[in-house]
């Protein structure tokens, strides 16, 4: 467990060093690789990452749709020359919610396929081609909300699909689309697979309860409203992995494995939440959250927060940036966009004029990632799109693309290609960002 007096000092050394609000340094390091027109396609509402052509870098898939309903699949390398399209009627609006694809190595075999539901059934298609490869019912036609990959068998491998609906029923289907089990309750928005008895098969983190592999409740938080994220790891620096939960009202949330609470801390709103080896002097991990406030005109604001694993406020960000909308931030962890030991938090779609940014563990910020047309909503993505070991950022909004590196990193030949292996935040992609 972590000393409260190392923290404590921590804390007095922070609150002399802090200010979120520091702008952008001079030297921004970020460089952009490449830059695609999206309008020629029809634009993007949301975005997959995968090595679908087995080269050992990361394509981008984008996805088109009319709510939840997926109408346009594209598949391009980074450079936005296209790989193939699969088409099922005109995009419509976008959500503000996760949609049912993913991009994974579902039977193992060295290559990656997509997997998205359409039409009350769960589709297939190898990734190199596009071409169906198969195709099954989903258990209900709304068990459509997202898609995530277990290992509930003790495989080694993510092999087990898990589907749900929006906020009342979660299922584990096997390879064969046939229900392992199903499980009704207060799922949240994302169930998270992991394994917190290293025996090797995961449970399911849904919403405020623990399913084992075979879906039985472990347990079960007596919290309020539902999980807009959770974000597993071993906070407290015990052992063992703890579980960070933002519950669309009021808390941030740290639970045991056991389901004991640790500690709460009270925000308006709070959203988003994410573990981080933020601030390495300190104990333990830290949580970043989100607090989205309570004003969704267009004049609302929010704010990323740092707790640290004792649940003390570390920093609050104040925001003085112009302009609407700025009450739809997401943040994520960023690890390996340099050379620096601690992670990163990065924080888009943040309205007004403020860019996608990277932020280091005192809120200051480390690089930004312009895109025209700032009043439009944008996302992102990071990963090690080029395969050598370092972090890319792609930001998009629904015309442009552009994807970003480090312009310091060391300069490097291509990698040789070789085959990618399944990365569970890739293939357990969630619009309610909770895990690294």
């Amino acid at each position: 467990m972590f000393d409260r007096h190392t923290v404590l000092l921590g804390l007095f050394c922070l609150a002399v060093l802090v200010n979120p609000a520091a702008s952008a340094a001079e030297d921004n390091p970020a460089v952009l690789l490449h830059e695609i027109d999206l309008r020629a396609w029809g634009g993007a509402h949301d975005l997959r990452l995968g090595d679908l052509n087995g080269d050992g870098r990361l394509d981008l898939l984008i996805i088109q749709v009319d709510h939840q309903d997926i109408r346009r699949l594209i598949a391009m390398a980074r450079t936005g020359r296209e790989l193939w399209r699969v088409e099922h009627g005109p995009s419509g609006r976008s959500p503000h919610s996760d949609v049912p694809v993913q991009i994974h190595d579902w039977d193992n075999d060295g290559r990656f396929e997509v997997i998205y539901a359409v039409g009350g059934k769960l589709r297939v298609l190898d990734g190199s081609t596009g071409r169906l490869q198969r195709e099954g019912p989903l258990p209900v036609p709304r068990a459509n909300d997202c898609i995530a990959f277990a290992d509930f068998a003790g495989r080694g491998h993510a092999g087990q699909i898990v589907v749900k609906d929006r906020y009342r029923q979660v299922w584990a289907l096997d390879h064969d689309f046939s229900v392992l089990w199903t499980h009704q309750g207060n799922p949240g928005h994302y169930c998270w697979p992991h394994d917190f008895t290293g025996e090797g098969r995961d449970a399911l983190v849904a919403g405020f309860t623990l399913l084992g592999p075979d879906g039985v409740p472990l347990w079960e938080a007596d919290l309020p409203r539902h999980a807009d994220a959770v974000a597993v790891g071993d906070v407290t620096g015990d052992g063992r992995d703890e579980i960070a939960v933002a519950n669309c009202g009021e808390l941030v949330v740290l639970l045991d494995d056991e389901g004991n609470e640790l500690w709460r801390h009270t925000v308006d709103h709070a959203q988003h939440v994410i573990l981080g080896n933020f601030l390495p002097d300190l104990p333990g991990l830290q949580v970043a959250a989100l607090d989205r406030g309570t004003d969704r005109s267009a004049s609302g604001t929010d704010a990323i927060l740092l707790l640290d694993a004792g649940g003390e406020l570390l920093w609050r960000e104040e925001r003085t940036d112009p302009g609407t909308q700025r009450w739809v931030s997401i943040i994520s962890t960023v690890s390996g966009w340099d050379d620096r030991p601690e992670d990163l938090i990065f924080g888009f779609r943040r309205g007004g004029a403020t860019p996608p940014t990277l932020y280091d563990g005192r809120g200051r910020v480390v690089a930004a990632f312009p895109l025209p047309n700032l009043k439009a909503s944008n996302r992102a993505q990071h990963a090690d799109i080029l395969g050598d070991g370092w972090t890319e950022v792609v930001v998009w909004n629904r015309d442009w693309l552009g994807v970003y590196a480090n312009a310091k990193k060391p300069p490097a030949a291509d990698p040789p290609p070789r085959p990618r292996k399944p990365e569970k935040r890739l293939y357990n992609y969630t619009h309610y960002i909770g895990m690294p």
